[in-house]
């Protein structure tokens, strides 16, 4: 028996949707949250936290692909699930910086998604796979919307505490329902055509030049927003409202990216996903480099909406050329490696921030961004992904 997949599927994007809003629920108010928390004196805790589920997710996510291609992608899932859940119940509950940390940590190491996007695309039919990709994009962008403004509004009111266990809460449900609707899953993928025995990282390493494209995007993004507020508190530094003003602009990218992602998706099940990174890329690149230049808030608004919109292809058209060019048996390896390559950006990119500010201050370290997203454009350019034997999917 097969898991009944347009209802595995709305069951997987609403965990998506879940989860990112836990996850981004404290990440705008960090230093509000911790600076009443014992122990958080004397050491920047905020950065600490905002790193830490990057810490948990490299030591883990590169593996949870194998493990799922080895035993299956349910008990994985499960897995995944329930880490999230404690992670989430330590941070509601911690009363110390310490623990809280750790909580963090948990976030990341449950690598739910990575989890999440292994078994969108196991549960999609081939010919949709990446449009099912799309919506998980759209997810994300959703949870990014909710998480903060909720957050925010809890924040200034009364506790996000209550909203932390209501995100553990949903979560622990929807782990019971995708118990119940995964357990007919296949237990294994379509073993790989080969003469000799593979080693799965070293064959998805193969594809160093788009799993580096992906780590550079992902460091454009973090360090976009690293540095934005500090760009638009250089242009206005007495503003009453930077900070709402702040919020809204990046609200704005992450609503352009949830009503872009379905549509780049149904174009990579279309289309070779090479030339959509390209575009995309280089367009992220332009409007960046373009924000220093804008004179006024409806020109920088118009900037991050672009942004937003082609940003929403980069993440999907490398999962589309990793299912492309790998066989099936490879695919859960593949997602792991690159949401890790991912993952290794957002390090990247505060790092590159860092560096840069000091030296020339949010215009330059703008520019640096930008640099970044055109980078990743050169490195698809030209596409000479190794090939391998087609194998037929016969879910």
């Amino acid at each position: 028996m097969r898991p009944n997949r347009p209802q595995t599927l709305t069951v997987l994007l609403a965990t998506q949707v879940v989860a990112t809003t836990g996850l981004m629920t404290l990440v705008p108010i960090l230093p509000l949250y911790l600076q009443a928390m014992p122990g958080a004196h004397g050491t920047d805790w905020s950065s600490v936290a905002l790193a830490a589920p990057a810490v948990g997710a490299l030591a883990v996510a590169p593996f949870t692909g194998i493990w799922c291609d080895r035993v299956g992608h349910r008990p994985v899932l499960l897995v995944s699930l329930v880490v999230f859940t404690v992670s989430v119940l330590i941070l509601a509950t911690s009363q110390h910086v310490a623990g809280f940390i750790v909580g963090r940590v948990l976030q990341g190491a449950s690598a739910i998604g990575v989890m999440l996007t292994a078994c969108i695309g196991h549960v999609s039919a081939p010919a949709s796979r990446n449009r099912a990709f799309g919506l998980q994009e759209s997810a994300v962008a959703a949870g990014a919307l909710l998480g903060p403004v909720l957050g925010g509004v809890l924040q200034d009111v009364w506790s996000p505490r209550p909203m932390l266990l209501a995100v553990a809460a949903l979560n622990a449900l929807l782990t019971l329902a995708l118990s119940t609707l995964l357990r007919d899953m296949p237990t294994h993928t379509a073993p790989v055509p080969s003469a000799g025995k593979r080693r799965p990282i070293r064959d998805v390493l193969m594809l160093r030049r788009w799993l580096a494209a992906a780590c550079l995007s992902q460091a454009g993004a973090f360090a976009l927003v690293n540095v934005f507020v500090l760009y638009l508190q250089q242009r206005a530094p007495h503003d009453a409202l930077l900070a709402s003003k702040a919020g809204t602009l990046h609200a704005l990218g992450w609503l352009a990216a949830m009503f872009a992602s379905p549509w780049w998706g149904a174009r990579n099940d279309r289309v070779a996903s090479g030339r959509h990174f390209l575009l995309a890329a280089s367009g992220c690149a332009a409007a960046i480099a373009l924000l220093p230049l804008a004179t006024t808030l409806w020109q920088i608004a118009l900037l991050r909406v672009i942004h937003g919109a082609l940003f929403a292809a980069l993440a999907l058209s490398v999962l589309a050329h990793c299912h492309r060019v790998l066989p099936a048996a490879l695919h859960g390896t593949a997602t792991g490696v690159a949401r890790s390559a991912m993952t290794t950006g957002q390090l990247v990119g505060p790092l590159a921030v860092m560096v840069s500010l000091p030296l020339g201050g949010p215009n330059a370290a703008l520019w640096v961004t930008a640099a970044m997203f055109a980078v990743s454009a050169l490195l698809v350019l030209p596409d000479r992904s190794p090939s391998f034997a087609p194998v037929h999917d016969a879910r």
